[in-house]
């Protein structure tokens, strides 16, 4: 079963949340909160003078941060099965927190509930995940070696 510092490891050593900047900040494994920080990067702009984040970008911020809420429960990664995201506002040139709150922990299935905020609390979209809790990430199975250094 993994803890929040092996999810930490997980989320910060994936090669697409490498290049993104993703971190995993803090989690409440019994709340079944996850709040990951994504720094302001020009490169993951449309147009980088304007600074406004490409929205793919928050689309991948509100599946981790649902994925590792839920995955904190059950002590391991849980793939994604299906989200949406709700863009209510365009965030340019700051910093994001996705925080994830699972809403519903079933047995093949968790939902989670996210958010994205800038450090003020401004709310820029939110989504809703759904995670399998049966499936298993073949590459981190276990844990994988990202989750053991």
């Amino acid at each position: 079963m993994l803890d929040v510092e092996a999810f930490k490891r997980i989320v910060e050593t994936a090669a697409f949340h490498q290049l993104i900047g993703l971190k995993l900040e803090r989690a409440d494994v019994e709340a079944g909160i996850a709040v990951l920080r994504q720094p302001y990067n020009p490169r993951l702009s449309i147009f980088p003078e304007a600074g406004v984040y490409h929205g793919g970008v928050i689309a991948s911020l509100i599946d981790v941060a649902g994925a590792v809420a839920c995955g904190l429960q059950v002590g391991r990664p849980t793939p994604t099965a299906n989200f949406r995201v709700d863009f209510l506002k365009s965030p340019a040139k700051i910093d994001l927190l996705a925080t994830g709150k699972v809403v519903r922990a079933g047995k093949s299935v968790s939902v989670a509930d996210v958010e994205i905020t800038d450090d003020k609390g401004e709310v820029y979209a939110v989504g809703r995940g759904t995670f399998s809790m049966s499936a298993v990430f073949k590459a981190i199975e276990g844990g994988g070696e990202h989750a053991k250094r």
